[in-house]
């Protein structure tokens, strides 16, 4: 036996925990909050996808002067 209470809690959080995974991250927000919250989540992955941009740009660009000053093989 449990405090009811207690049950009726942790069937809600599992329940969020399934509609969060299936409608991502503030689901059961209110509307306003929930429209800012993915606003910074959505410029968190646009940064987070220019960072990853950069790092191939880079990682490249040192590939292709590895390539240059490689000793031609006589």
């Amino acid at each position: 036996m449990g405090n009811p209470a207690s049950d009726t809690r942790k069937k809600t959080e599992k329940r969020r925990k399934k509609y969060e995974l299936r409608l991502g991250p503030g689901v059961y927000m209110p509307k306003e909050q929930r429209l800012a919250f993915n606003a910074e989540v959505a410029k968190i992955a646009d940064a987070e996808e220019a960072d990853k941009k950069v790092a191939l740009a880079a990682k490249k660009a040192a590939a292709a002067k590895k390539a240059e000053t490689k000793p031609e093989a006589k």
